[in-house]
């Protein structure tokens, strides 16, 4: 058992309680009071635009730069200047990419990977088709891990970004970022990160890993709807980028931001980090260890795991199959009892293309606010289907 206290952690999550058992943290996690009180709060108390010398204005601004000197914290970000905020990751990749191809020339090569979200492939594959650029797409080992050495070979002369996740959301397999990035250096390239899988799971630290530029979404970390991005003060200023006349001179990752951001949901941000922090990353990881050994270890005989088989190298996110049985109807069957997991290809077509299911898997995601007897459950369902 974990030393997270797991009854008062739930009390703070008003959507657990009616009971139902939310393995849909891959998709968005659920939402902590306090967040919700203070998106709430800076609506009733504080709602007004920046520029303006009165208390309301100011104290936005003060929000604003409270939560970026905490979103840098979160990901481990040298300044908080190095901080972006946006509609979401998706979002945030497609302004950014934009301003990293811009200087491109005719030929030069983006490298993506088969573990990738395709909110990490699809704006480069637009940005080759608009610029004539070439994008290198590297596979998978058998065991769903990363083809690093595939990736070396893939990197050149003319490589000038590389595109990786953390972790797959798909199938939880994490990659060696510290390695891809060493990769990626040595030819000159950026190292471009998706975090969005992993970052309710364990610390980014982007900076400490030399990433270049990482994105990820609030509401997978139990914060609102709303786009974080992480721009290396260096990498940002060498961008031109595609903005309004006041806004390009902003320091840093704040470049590349549009129009007036959406202050209610970075209240709502500040708010999660809060969360995050109270509970510690040691914590975090500590629970879904537990409970994704738990899990592995009681896979129902006739299901089949799409990943690795512990939890080492992983997050907490299980792709499963059962012959003869589709990946939606398997998921209906859950929601039948209660249990909220999702089926399909979660937009990571690629890596379920190179493990041979086309029609995706079912998705099980645990974060920590789940619990020992919600994954006892789970298997005594997924056992029930498998016996007929």
């Amino acid at each position: 058992m974990s030393t997270l206290p797991i009854t008062a952690t739930r009390t703070l999550f008003p959507a657990l309680a009616d009971g139902t058992i939310r393995l849909d943290g891959p998709g968005g996690s659920q939402t902590p009071q306090p967040v919700l009180d203070a998106i709430v709060d800076y609506l009733v108390t504080r709602n007004a635009n920046l520029g303006g010398v009165f208390t309301h204005s100011q104290a936005t601004a003060d929000l604003l730069a409270r939560t970026r000197a905490k979103a840098a914290a979160f990901l481990g970000a040298a300044s908080p200047t190095e901080v972006g905020f946006g509609f979401n990751a998706t979002a945030l990749n497609f302004t950014l990419s934009r301003g990293a191809t811009r200087a491109f020339q005719p030929g030069d090569e983006i490298v993506v990977t088969a573990l990738d979200h395709d909110a990490n492939i699809a704006p480069w594959t637009q940005a080759a088709a608009d610029l004539d650029l070439v994008v290198r797409k590297v596979g998978l080992n058998p065991d769903s891990t990363l083809d690093m050495a595939e990736l070396a070979a893939v990197i050149g002369e003319r490589t000038r970004i590389v595109a990786f996740p953390y972790a797959s959301n798909g199938i939880g397999t994490a990659t060696d970022v510290a390695a891809i990035v060493k990769l990626a250096h040595a030819s000159g390239a950026l190292a471009w990160a998706d975090l969005t899988h992993y970052a309710p799971h364990a610390s980014g630290n982007v900076a400490q890993l030399g990433v270049d530029v990482a994105i990820c979404s609030s509401y997978k970390f139990f914060g609102p709807h709303l786009g974080l991005a992480y721009v290396k003060q260096s990498v940002a200023q060498s961008w031109a980028p595609h903005q309004l006349p006041h806004a390009v001179h902003a320091p840093g990752a704040a470049r590349f931001e549009h129009g007036t951001l959406p202050f209610e949901s970075i209240a709502g941000l500040s708010a999660a980090l809060d969360y995050v922090d109270s509970v510690g990353w040691e914590a975090i990881t500590e629970q879904e260890t537990v409970l994704g050994q738990r899990f592995l270890a009681g896979i129902p005989s006739g299901w089949q795991l799409h990943g690795l088989p512990s939890m080492v190298g992983r997050t907490a996110t299980f792709a499963l199959t059962l012959p003869g049985h589709h990946p939606a109807e398997v998921a209906k069957h859950l929601a039948a009892h209660g249990i909220a997991a999702s089926a399909g290809r979660f937009h990571a077509g690629s890596g379920f293309d190179a493990l041979g299911l086309p029609d995706g898997a079912l998705r099980i995601g645990l974060l920590h606010y789940n619990t020992e007897a919600e994954v006892d459950r789970t298997l005594s369902v997924l056992a029930m289907l498998s016996q007929g």
